[in-house]
């Protein structure tokens, strides 16, 4: 389940230990959804995530490209899941910390 906190200007969404196809499919509508009605600048909280699919980075690929890099960014981000986004070239596109 994500949660969904307001913090500031920011909408933090922290997100659970498994990102898989599956649980992107449930979850995306919603998530999107939530961002799109906050106006507000995003973050997704990995701290509890050790696993991500090729789904969960469409669905920051296309939070970044709406938002724009200066509005979206990563944080708590594990290293084998930093390495996933480094691979697929996601960390010049966005900010991952």
């Amino acid at each position: 389940m994500i949660e969904f906190n307001m913090e500031d200007k920011y909408l933090v969404c922290s997100f659970p230990e498994r990102l898989d196809t599956n649980y992107c499919a449930e979850n995306s509508d919603e998530l999107l959804q939530k961002i799109e009605e906050s106006g507000r600048e995003v973050i997704f909280d990995l701290q509890k995530t050790a696993y991500i699919s090729s789904a969960f980075l469409r669905i920051c690929l296309q939070i970044s490209k709406e938002k724009g890099r200066e509005c979206f960014s990563l944080t708590n981000v594990c290293p084998s899941v930093k390495k996933v986004f480094k691979i697929a070239g996601f960390d010049k596109l966005m900010n991952i910390r």
